[in-house]
This record gives structure tokens, sequence and C-alpha cells, in this order.
């Protein structure tokens, strides 16, 4: 069954994630019979708490007590700061097994050996092998995974295992990890069935990670530091504030996109620092520099490269603001609520150039973007809707509402002459091909709204697997593809 709006068969569960299901389109399908048996544990819903969990790990023999595990929490960020740690140990000569969610095309990417996804004959056998114990304790989806990268990271003997959080905290499945530190990189309105309905009840859950004698290392803003203080005092847990302990500031004007930074923290200058492209991922990559530079002389450990400049150049960072094509330039950023879009639109739209500013959006029916983002949208010269082929995707109708909601009149479909101020698409590809058309090489793309409407337009596209875009292509090429496979068709 694919994941839809609703669980009836189990009411007292939270829907999973929205692209994780049996006998959904692609990009969103089960490669092989042991992905579709995992993948079929999604529709039981989230179910939070630590007993199925910690059952796993014991019958696997603790295998967590080995390693040094780095734990990231936040509602926005956590990814990209747990792939920044990842990388900057990675060249520093450690091996790092990495574990992060949700996957934008494949279900490999959530667990990576020195930033390359397990094999999947390995991670097939590896599904198939714990099978028994997830079935023995109703483990979730989630759990399944979280302990399938645990046993990976001690099989691996890693050096480092960087864990991204589920969701919230006190009753994720990371939670049964002993940890080095724990790093909260921001708190905002998501997921509020679940974690609460106000952000220092979100914050609590969040708060729950945090354990004795182990650092938090914190990017909250100042109106939640005051929990966070007390929290962390109350568990024994030494605090870092990242706007108390580091500052930043333009290294160099602008040349052409890129910007360089400095980085000042308690006991170094960063210079020529490579911008990643927003003031969140760079409040990410400071987050993450600052934990590291923290924990050296707690763990004894040289943990940053020589040349921090150069690694940081070559962060990859899919769907948090990454540019795939150029000449006109397409910007691919996996933001769903109202505070990780408060960050990427200003970004792109502030962005010089002589073209047109185009947005390509599509959305879960659950995310609200509410507060003063509506400005900036009407700031797009063109605004284009698709709904994603899931369940719980907002529909052409939900998505037209939304755009009259922001001041926009959508143009009935379909279009004729130039690109519409506003347009809902009757899906993704339809979306994609009406600006193949209709753009020009100098205007700019942006798009966004769920790691789900990043993933179908990527795929879409011709990019069936991340490492595809790791290089930046040219975009005539992959537009014109997918104008002539539709004329085919």
């Amino acid at each position: 069954m694919g994941l839809g709006r609703s669980n009836p068969d189990n009411p007292g569960s939270h829907p999973g994630e929205p692209g994780v299901g049996v006998d959904l389109a692609p990009p969103f399908t089960a490669p092989d019979e042991a992905i579709r048996w995992l993948f079929g544990l999604n529709r039981f819903g989230i179910r939070p708490g630590l007993q199925r969990i910690n059952g796993l790990l014991e019958d696997l023999g603790h295998p967590e007590q080995v390693l040094r595990t780095l734990v990231v929490a936040g509602t926005n960020g956590k990814g990209s700061t747990t792939r920044v740690l990842a990388l900057l140990l990675q060249a520093a000569g450690y091996k790092v097994v990495t574990y992060t969610s949700p996957h934008l095309l494949n279900v490999h990417e959530r667990i990576l050996i020195d930033d390359q996804p397990v094999p999947a004959e390995d991670f097939a056998r590896r599904v198939r092998a714990i099978r028994p114990l997830t079935e023995k304790h109703e483990a979730s989806w989630f759990e399944t995974l979280t302990a399938l990268a645990v046993q990976i990271a001690v099989d691996e003997q890693a050096d480092f295992f960087c864990c991204e959080t589920g969701l919230g905290g006190r009753l994720d499945a990371s939670n049964a990890l002993p940890s080095v530190a724990t790093l909260l990189t921001t708190v905002g309105l998501d997921h509020q069935r679940i974690l609460g309905e106000t952000l220092p009840e979100i914050a609590t859950e969040k708060l729950g990670l945090l354990k004795s004698g182990v650092p938090l290392f914190c990017g909250v803003d100042e109106e939640l530091r005051g929990q966070v203080f007390e929290a962390a005092v109350r568990t024994g847990s030494p605090c870092h504030f990242l706007d108390e302990l580091a500052r930043w500031q333009e290294a160099n004007p602008w040349q052409g996109s890129s910007r360089a930074w400095d980085l000042t923290l308690r006991d170094r200058l960063l210079l020529g620092l490579p911008d990643p492209g927003t003031e969140a991922l760079r409040r990410n990559v400071a987050l993450a520099l600052l934990a590291l530079t923290e924990l050296e002389p707690r763990l004894g450990m040289n943990l940053l490269p020589d040349d921090l400049a150069h690694t940081l150049g070559n962060l990859f960072l899919p769907g948090r603001y990454q540019q795939v094509l150029r000449g006109p330039d397409w910007i691919f950023d996996t933001g769903h609520n109202t505070q990780a879009l408060g960050s990427t639109l200003p970004a792109f739209l502030d962005e010089p150039g002589t073209g047109r500013k185009i947005l390509l959006f599509g959305a879960m029916y659950d995310k609200g973007v509410v507060g003063d983002l509506t400005r900036h949208f009407r700031r797009f010269d063109a605004v284009v809707g698709a709904p994603v082929a899931l369940p719980r995707s907002r529909t052409v109708e939900e998505l037209e509402l939304l755009f009259r909601e922001w001041g926009l009149q959508p143009r009935p479909w379909p279009v004729a002459g130039d690109l519409p101020a506003a347009v809902v698409a009757p899906d993704m590809c339809r979306a994609l091909a009406l600006l193949a058309e209709k753009i020009r090489p100098e205007d700019r793309v942006l798009v966004t709204g769920s790691c789900f409407t990043v993933a179908e337009a990527l795929y879409t596209l011709g990019f069936p697997s991340l490492d595809m875009t790791r290089e930046i292509k040219p975009a005539r090429p992959v537009l014109d593809a997918l104008v002539a496979g539709g004329n085919e068709e």
C-alpha cells in the first residue's frame, strides 16, 4: 500500500514519511524486494519511544557502545550540519559513517561510508538479516534503519559516527546512542502534532537528547537560550552557544555568485571559507566548526583538516541550496517550512543577475507556509506550482488556493505565450516542460517547498542518482532532452 494522508488502520500512530512506501511512483520506488519490505514498515507511521530501538540494539550486542557518535538535532539544518561534520572529520584523516534522513533519490543515500552510499547489494543483505529482529520487536522503519546504520559503523570500524536525529529528540531512536557531543541547530514550528504547538514545547523534546557530561553545541535563537541553558545545567551538559562563541563576516565583496567569509572562534581565526549559499548554511558550517574545535582538547585529537578552505570548497550538500544546472541556473533546496524558506527565498532573490527570478514550488499538504513569507513570493517574476506524485502532496486545487493566499492569481492551465506570473501545472513533468520551453539563459530557477519536490524534479530532469549532481551541468542539453522526451510520449 502507498502512504496516504492518514492511517486508519492505526489511528494512534502518526503518518510516516510521505516519500516512503510501496507502490509509489519513481523516484519513490523500492529498488528491490528487501527494500520493499523495509519501506512497508513505514505504513505503521511514526511511533516515538525507545523500547523498540533498545531491544534491537541489545539483540545486536549493543554495537552503539563502541562508537564515537556525534548526534545532530534541530528543526532545520541538521542534515547539512551532519554532512559538514562528516566531511571535516574525513578530510582530517578519519573514517566516518554518516546517517541522515530523509533521502532524495535512493534509500542508500541515508548511510554513507566516507561520503559513499552503502552498496545496494550489501544494503539489501543487511536488511534481510535484520528482518527477524525488526519483526520480533515490532520496530519501526526508522528504528530499523538506525540499528542498521549503527551496525554498519561498527563493522566498518568507523572512527566517528555522525548521526542526524529523525524527529524531535527525547523519544527519537538516536537518543538510544551514547554520544561524545550533541548539536542543536534550530528550533522552529514543524511536526507540531507530534512535538508540541509552541517553540518551548518543541525545544523541550529536542533537549531530551542531552546527557550528563556530553557537551551541547547550540545555534538556537536568543528567545530559547534561557530554556536551553537551564536544561543543560539540570542535565549536567556543558553548553556552548554559537552566537556567543563565534563571529563571522564577509572576507571579500561579491565576485560573481561566490563570497568568502571569515570565522572567529574562541581560540582560532578561520579565514577565506567558501560561501555555502545562504546565511542558514553558513551558520551550520560555523556550528560544526565550533563543535570540532571545542572537542579537540576534550578528545585529545586533531579534528580539522589542514586546508580547511579547500575541504569546504568540496562540500556536497544535495538539495541544500544546491546549484545543479547553469545557463539558466537551477537551484534546488529542500526547505519545507516557514523557518527554512525564510532563509532560502531571500537568499535566492537577492542574488545579482539580469534575468527573471522563477520559483518552482510543491509541498506536502500538512506543511504550512505562514508569517511574512508572502512578500518574498510576490517578488518572483514567475511562480509555477506542481503537485508531487505522492498521496500527501498538495493537489492542484490546494496549490492554487495557497497561491491566492500569497496574493498571486494563478492563470488557468494550459498556458500560451510567455511564462505567466503564476500558474499551477497538473504534474511535475509538465511544470518542468513549461519552464524548459519558456525560460531564457539569463534566468534563474529555484526549486523548493519539500525534499520530495526536489527529488521528483531532479529525477524528471534525468538525474536518477545524487552522484550525477556533484558537478554543475549546462542546462540547455538537460532541458532539451526533457522536452524531446515529452514530445516522444
